[in-house]
């Protein structure tokens, strides 16, 4: 029952897609529209590129700005470090630093949530097991705050339509792109492009209708989703989500911006980029612009 309702969704999107000219020329050449949109919702390259960030070595430097509602800056951080690893073992090392004196209360300790977030997903404090292929890395005993919310950001930013998104339920399904109940919000566009002028590519969009009503536009959490694969391997090569929402007691507008690429056959993001404002229970709101540059990886198996 479950394979006919995932099957009837990608039928139902196929139906739907829009093609540039030359998208329809690659069509009448054997370009297959059914088995692009398979791709796109089974792709592990992006997924498997943040996976290298933690498992080779390489050199990092990061920007984190965060401002209050009004935008006016309340603390800014600039990292430069590296990442070591040794026997599947990582540590996080900050060569350099600065701060505005804002960021840290008396205590040293973060006044706010953003940085403490960014953290725990890039700049973990303690050594952590690390692994190429399993996901023995992302699991654990027990789950904290910043644990679940990381499994959140995984199912934004990794799976957004996945079959275990559609079939999770509760807030969730707002994310399941391609889910047969969210197909009627969205615009599904296929087209050609060339990726730093160097890379041809193929262009995926799911983008929010531009006619929604208000209450309409209420069920739609992902705004924008575009993904560039790399024509030659089907790597997501580039990706980026915007990401609104507004109802009772949380408020989020965020834009991610991930551009990847290859330290010789690896896949790998090389600048991250995270630009929003969120606004939830029990915390100030915050708007926070960070950026995470990642280079001089060293490939060993």
């Amino acid at each position: 029952m479950l394979n006919g309702l995932v099957l009837s969704a990608q039928e139902s999107i196929v139906k739907s897609v829009m093609l540039d000219s030359v998208m329809v020329s690659a069509v009448s050449s054997g370009f297959s529209v059914e088995e692009f949109i398979h791709y796109v919702k089974t792709d592990t390259s992006f997924y498997q590129g943040f996976k290298n960030l933690r498992y080779y070595p390489h050199t990092y430097k990061s920007e984190l700005e965060v401002f209050n509602a009004k935008n006016k800056s309340i603390g800014f951080l600039a990292r430069d470090g590296h990442y070591e690893v040794k026997n599947n073992r990582l540590v996080v090392k900050v060569d350099s630093a600065y701060n505005d004196g804002k960021i840290y209360n008396r205590r040293g300790k973060y006044k706010y949530y953003t940085p403490e977030f960014f953290d725990y997903i890039f700049f973990p404090e303690d050594t952590i097991t690390v692994s190429k292929y399993s996901s023995s890395d992302d699991e654990g005993e027990s789950e904290s705050t910043n644990d679940k919310n990381e499994k959140d950001a995984k199912v934004i930013v990794f799976n957004p339509g996945s079959v275990e998104v559609e079939k999770s339920g509760s807030k969730k399904e707002k994310l399941a792109v391609f889910d047969v109940s969210m197909q009627k919000y969205y615009d599904y566009i296929i087209s050609q492009k060339t990726y730093k002028d160097t890379l041809n590519c193929y262009e995926f969009v799911c983008r929010m209708k531009t006619d929604l009503s208000e209450k309409e536009e209420k069920e739609v959490l992902i705004r924008e989703l575009v993904s560039y694969f790399d024509r030659n391997t089907f790597n997501v090569v580039y990706r980026k989500y915007v990401m609104q929402y507004n109802y009772w007691l949380i408020d989020l507008n965020v834009t991610v911006d991930v551009e990847m690429d290859y330290a010789e056959d690896q896949i790998i993001p090389s600048f991250i980029h995270y630009k929003g404002y969120w606004d939830i229970p029990f915390s100030k709101p915050e708007v926070a612009d960070f950026k995470l540059w990642n280079s001089d990886f060293i490939i060993r198996d």
